[in-house]
């Protein structure tokens, strides 16, 4: 029997190395330029370092939650809970007063400089309490799936809209995190390509409504973020 030689097949393996290496950098490259919003109760503020003025913050997501038990697929490290995010030291007050209240929080990334040495990914833009029971004229939105991988499966999963990201890099695309029922630390993520989805979710997430989310699982070959399925939304319902 013939042996193979190591020094002939290393090239081969290296470049593959390289391949997968290259793809994980360019995924990871696709996730640097977002804006979005997320929606629970305000748990802490904290002085990160003595030597620097960021502080950072932490969102329990949605009602009642301790942990993070993920459901669906997304990139990783897009979203944890707790929540966290980095402020200035002048919007310490505002952001202290709000310590223990539902609130809605708008983030952005990447951070401006004098946030460089917080830990935290995103910097606060706004936040302002939940307001909850309020109607929109507005209930239910079918909206479009774009993309051309083949369907595996198809279902409703009911919940809080508790995340929704819009990605502004090479690929636009949008993002969404729900807390399955009404409440618990059991999470579904999705996906986005339509826009108008995409606005529809931040009003329900605005006034933490509940949701019926019909979604389609779809089977991607090549997928830059590595995942094998993502779930895309086809309609967002909301519940009274």
């Amino acid at each position: 029997m013939k042996k193979c030689n190591f020094l002939t097949i290393s090239p081969f393996l290296l470049l593959w190395v390289l391949i997968l290496i290259s793809e994980s950098v360019f995924a990871s490259l696709l996730i640097i330029d977002t804006k979005g919003y997320v929606s629970g109760r305000l748990s802490k503020v904290s002085l990160e370092r003595t030597f620097s003025s960021a502080f950072t913050g932490e969102v329990l997501l949605g009602h009642d939650s301790v942990t993070f038990i993920s459901f669906g697929n997304q990139p990783p490290d897009l979203v944890s809970n707790p929540w966290q995010f980095c402020f200035e030291k002048d919007r310490y007050e505002e952001i202290e007063n709000l310590i223990g209240s539902n609130v809605v929080l708008e983030f952005k990334a990447p951070k401006k400089n004098a946030l460089l040495s917080c830990s935290a990914a995103n910097e606060l833009v706004a936040v302002y309490p939940v307001i909850e029971n309020q109607a929109l004229e507005q209930t239910h939105l079918i909206g479009d799936i774009n993309t051309t991988d083949p369907e595996i499966s198809r279902g409703i999963e009911f919940g809080r809209i508790v995340n929704v990201i819009e990605n502004k890099n090479l690929l636009r695309s949008y993002f969404m995190t729900i807390q399955i029922g009404s409440g618990g630390s059991k999470f579904r993520h999705f996906v986005m390509d339509d826009p108008e989805l995409f606005d529809f979710a931040i009003r329900s997430l605005r006034i933490a409504a509940m949701v019926k989310i019909h979604y389609s699982e779809r089977f991607s070959v090549r997928n830059l973020f590595g995942l094998s399925s993502m779930s895309f939304v086809s309609e967002i319902e909301i519940v009274d």
